[in-house]
């Protein structure tokens, strides 16, 4: 399970409070005036053996931590000649500390002491909030134990050689860089704790980059299936078309044109010029249409077997409305030369590819009906239908002089 790791505003708090502890202390050295000589006794410098003593005594700390600084180095070195990231970290490490101190030796050189201390600080402080959170900073801070050696030990030895030629000119900026580097780990090591337990950082980054491939893995193989999924999808859906298409094939060659689906509602065949009646289909209403479309026959001269087989198909169209499509309308118009029933209903549609079975082969029926619906409603000169998810059409129509679509190839071919 990862570790917690503490806001990056807890980690400012520490920080904050040590340099306003310095600062403080910045200003007690401005309470009191010194003379020249008294400042130097507080700095070990005027008592001629304490300051041989206290300059050797730098120059060792300075050279154990060159020391260090060089062990630590070696490793790198060793350990990962065959990967070249520390060594670049390292080489960055170093170019951030050369700008820190031409930024603290300006400031010491052109400002007050408290001001040089202050822009100096502010300077590389605000850099390293600026960056703190970019992944190769993160990396640095372990490049940068070795480096507070280095620093420590370059500050130690020109401490140490003050005492044979006066280093304070670059020994005091220097120091401020010490400080810097020392505050940008403080800064950046509470959010990773394995940092404070001396451990190699790049473990908890590679542990974050791992976790990221994974986000990214996971990432691209869901694209990689929604892909694949409206790829399936347009197939089906071109399956679909083929297979409709099909079915209106079939059904209008098998009946030569007497049957014909279609897939779009601009296809249909439009309504006639003169509108005799809508009728709301329900089961009392079969029978009304029935005298409806007698009626209208009579009056414009239709008559025989044929009115009386148009008659048959209608009722059937309409009960099946009723029945599978949970009623609907009946539109009654004619002309001088054909008279045309419309009959629309709201229910599931059939599917396109079982049409040439409900159509064409006596006896089928999904429902366990009579399944002799199409074979009744095909007694027309002429069915229209269209049926979807959203409801069916059928139109039936007849023709005032018989033509060969009044041949009924359903009922003598088919069968």
């Amino acid at each position: 399970m990862p570790e917690q790791r503490p806001s990056g505003a807890v980690g400012w708090i520490l920080p904050i409070v040590l340099l306003c502890v310095a600062y403080g202390l910045l200003g007690l050295t401005f309470t009191d005036q010194l003379t020249h000589t008294a400042m130097m006794q507080r700095c070990v410098l005027v008592d001629p053996n304490r300051s041989r003593i206290w300059s050797v005594g730098n120059v060792e700390i300075g050279l154990s931590y060159f020391g260090v600084f060089a062990g630590m180095v070696y490793y790198y070195l060793r350990i990962y000649r065959h990967n070249r990231q520390h060594i670049v970290d390292l080489g960055l490490a170093v170019t951030y500390i050369l700008v820190s101190f031409i930024i603290d030796y300006i400031c010491v050189q052109t400002f007050r002491p408290f001001t040089a201390l202050l822009i100096g600080d502010a300077a590389v402080m605000t850099f390293a909030l600026a960056v703190s959170r970019q992944t190769w900073f993160q990396r640095l801070l372990g490049i940068f134990v070795p480096l507070i050696f280095f620093t420590c030990a370059v500050g130690h030895f020109l401490e140490g050689l003050s005492y044979w030629q006066l280093t304070f000119p670059v020994n005091t900026p220097w120091t401020m860089v010490t400080a810097d580097v020392g505050f940008a780990v403080l800064v950046n090591a509470s959010r990773f704790p394995s940092f404070i337990r001396g451990e190699d950082i790049i473990i908890d980054l590679t542990a974050e980059k791992q976790r990221v491939e994974e986000l990214r893995a996971l990432v691209a193989e869901r694209d990689q299936a929604a892909e694949a999924l409206l790829e399936s999808e347009a197939r089906r859906r071109e399956d679909a078309l083929l297979k409709q298409q099909f079915a209106r094939d079939v059904i209008y060659s098998v009946s030569g044109g007497h049957l014909r689906l279609h897939a779009n509602a601009s296809d249909l065949p439009p309504a006639l010029a003169h509108h005799d009646a809508s009728v709301e289909l329900t089961s009392d209403a079969v029978a009304d249409l029935r005298r409806l479309v007698t009626e209208v026959t009579e009056r414009i001269g239709f008559s025989g077997d044929r009115h009386f087989d148009f008659i048959t198909a209608i009722s059937e169209a309409a009960t099946n409305a009723i029945v599978h499509g949970g009623g609907g309308m009946a539109d009654v118009s004619h002309d001088e030369d054909q008279i045309q029933v419309r009959i629309t209903d709201a229910g599931a549609g059939m599917q396109l590819e079982m049409l040439p079975f409900a159509t064409l082969q006596r006896g089928w029926s999904t429902k366990g009906t009579l399944g002799v619906g199409f074979t009744l409603m095909a007694r027309a000169d002429r069915v229209d239908i269209l049926t979807g998810p959203s409801g069916t059409i059928v139109i039936l129509s007849e023709y005032r002089a018989a033509s060969n679509s009044d041949l009924n190839l359903l009922g003598t071919t088919v069968f």
